[in-house]
């Protein structure tokens, strides 16, 4: 009796989950459209691991196969209705003209740098990874503390980042009025350059990588010691003594 690898997979769903991790998303896809059977009990049910990128008419995609990752690049998009763009895993709406975006806290990955009428993003505290570049409006990140990777560059009415504690990396740079520093200490990446309002950075002594370039009223470095990657360009008021001290014992210094 012989079988055809149809039946096989069909009937044996470990060797097809084994057999499917050593096809591309585009291979899987085009082997299980050879049988609606195996479409349904194979392919819907396989978590894809890979991105797949999509336009956004076929955005019902991400409604339909929850097991596939997708992404939706939207730059410079005029739509007002976000709903429809919930469930996608990479979402990118660079420029967009859009106000609400708290039906998106199920997203992985979002960019909404210049999306400069974007004010409230504290239903945004679960996403892995979110970029607020330049979003000037946005005042209050108490609730982004739980974020793996955010980037609030040049984001300029930020004031209070003491609930950031918990952040991966976070880029801070060029917010002016952010003053207070010391609650960030636990950050593994943290850049500050041209934050020129800091003046004590003795909490930061276990960050891995800090950028502190640009920052003219730091003169206190001292407990920077154990920093694995440290930037200190342009911070013209740090002592020779301070720098001869960290040369020794940080591994990758710039100044």
């Amino acid at each position: 009796m012989t079988f055809s690898t149809k039946q096989i997979l069909t009937n044996n769903l470990n060797i097809s989950f084994n057999i499917m991790t050593c096809l591309s998303f585009k291979d899987r896809y085009n082997l299980c459209l050879t049988s609606k059977s195996l479409f349904e009990t194979l392919f819907k049910k396989y978590q894809h691991n890979e991105i797949i990128e999509i336009k956004f008419k076929d955005y019902r995609l991400c409604d339909i196969w929850r097991n596939v990752k997708f992404k939706i690049y939207l730059k410079n998009s005029k739509i007002k209705d976000l709903s429809m763009l919930k469930n996608v895993h990479t979402l990118n709406l660079k420029y967009s003209n859009i106000e609400d975006v708290s039906v998106l806290r199920k997203v992985h990955t979002l960019d909404l740098s210049w999306c400069v009428n974007v004010k409230d993003v504290s239903m945004l505290g679960n996403l892995h990874t979110l970029c607020l570049f330049h979003c000037f409006k946005v005042t209050d990140v108490s609730m982004l503390g739980n974020l793996h990777t955010l980037d609030l560059c040049c984001c300029a009415n930020i004031t209070d980042v003491s609930m950031l504690r918990n952040v991966h990396t976070l880029d801070l740079n060029n917010c002016q009025k952010v003053f207070d520093v010391s609650m960030l200490g636990k950050v593994h990446t943290l850049n500050l350059f041209s934050c020129r309002n800091i003046t004590d950075v003795s909490m930061l002594g276990n960050v891995n990588t800090l950028n502190l370039s640009n920052c003219p009223k730091i003169t206190d470095v001292s407990m920077l010691g154990n920093v694995t990657n440290l930037n200190l360009s342009w911070c013209y008021n740090i002592s020779k003594d301070q720098l001869k001290k960290l040369i020794k014992t940080v591994k990758n210094l710039k100044i």
